[in-house]
């Protein structure tokens, strides 16, 4: 009985970081994909893919509001509805101190009389 030849993908040595370090947007990038290359090999090289080819590079429109959403996120009130949020939903432990009311002065009556001045 012959021996079953081995298939191309087993022969070829599995590609490593020191691959990944060649490529150019003109290379072949689908040994990077195939079963058993290390997940770091693999996204390095897609990174690589993905940062050198034009064809990535395009804008898909969906960015053009980004600093508004941005700015939005950061103000204060936004970030006080996250805390009420996070409050609300229990992942924060802090409770609201009671604290006294600050004490007011009476406000003067504008039919009020004033005081005679002291003999």
């Amino acid at each position: 009985m012959a021996e079953p030849k081995p298939e191309a993908a087993q022969c070829t040595p599995l590609p490593t970081l020191a691959d990944v370090a060649g490529l150019t947007a003109q290379s072949d990038y689908s040994a990077f994909t195939a079963p058993g290359v290390d997940d770091q090999v693999r996204n390095l090289a897609l990174r690589k893919l993905f940062l050198s080819d034009p064809h990535f590079q395009q804008s898909d429109g969906l960015d053009v509001a980004i600093d508004e959403v941005v700015q939005l996120a950061q103000s204060p009130l936004a970030r006080q509805r996250t805390i009420l949020q996070a409050r609300a939903m229990g992942l924060l432990d802090d409770e609201p101190l009671d604290q006294p009311e600050p004490e007011r002065e009476p406000e003067p009556r504008l039919d009020a009389q004033p005081d005679p001045p002291a003999a």
